[in-house]
């Protein structure tokens, strides 16, 4: 699994209590025995948790979109 690391503003974080995952419309798990991190589950800071949450019927890619233009900065970079 990848270490918690926001989707959005690629924050890093070392608590539950800072963040949390999302298992999205897409979520695959990985077969047993088999490491990595599966499709469709993302972390997300405490700032963008409640609001990844709310699109968890979207795929991860719909919500990633669909984030970064909610919490865009302007500069190209959220």
């Amino acid at each position: 699994m990848r270490p918690p690391i926001c989707d959005i503003c690629h924050k890093e974080f070392s608590s539950r209590d800072e963040g949390g995952t999302v298992r999205f419309a897409d979520y695959e798990s990985l077969p047993d025995g088999v490491t990595g991190h599966p499709k469709g589950l993302e972390w997300f800071c405490g700032e963008h948790f409640e609001a990844a949450q709310s699109l968890k019927h979207l795929s991860s890619a719909e919500v990633r979109s669909a984030l970064n233009a909610r919490y865009s900065t302007g500069s190209g970079k959220p």
